[in-house]
């Protein structure tokens, strides 16, 4: 069972979010009902804390990462999401606000890898960071700004 190596642990240690994702998605795809149990109330327990402590902008990150591309692409659920999402990574607050200059909003400088187009991405249990959008790159690049906060200091 691919899902219990992953969720062992130091009950003193944080899981990481993505791995919470994973083992969720894992386990509630098992035969095995208490697998499914487990995925249900444990896992999503724990993934439903982790959330909470996530500032605004790490929540639009994880909509978009594991959302957006599940859903109709032309449909009223993919425009609503995109909106919810981009609202997200606008404010700290989470209120739309036509002023607001968020860093996703700035151009991103070239891939150093390949020279191809950067995505910025809001870090989750990591700063954030710039991807490269060439499929067979894959180039990461730190940024050193903590916890979706632009300003650099990390929220607790």
């Amino acid at each position: 069972m691919g899902g219990r190596r992953a969720l062992e642990h130091d009950p003193e240690e944080r899981i990481d979010v993505h791995t919470l994702v994973e083992s969720q998605r894992r386990l509630i795809d098992s035969k095995h009902p208490f697998e499914q149990v487990v995925a249900a109330l444990w896992v999503g327990g724990t993934l439903k804390r982790r959330l909470a402590q996530l500032t605004d902008r790490q929540v639009g990150q994880l909509v978009w990462d594991y959302v957006l591309d599940q859903l109709t692409l032309f449909g009223p659920d993919a425009t609503i999401c995109q909106h919810a999402t981009e609202r997200l990574f606008r404010s700290a607050g989470g209120s739309w606000a036509e002023y607001d200059k968020s860093a996703m909003d700035e151009d991103t400088p070239p891939c150093p890898a390949c020279g191809s187009e950067t995505i910025y991405h809001v870090g989750i249990d990591e700063p954030d960071f710039l991807l490269c959008g060439r499929a067979d790159c894959e180039h990461k690049e730190p940024l050193g700004i903590c916890a979706g906060d632009e300003s650099g200091d990390e929220e607790d």
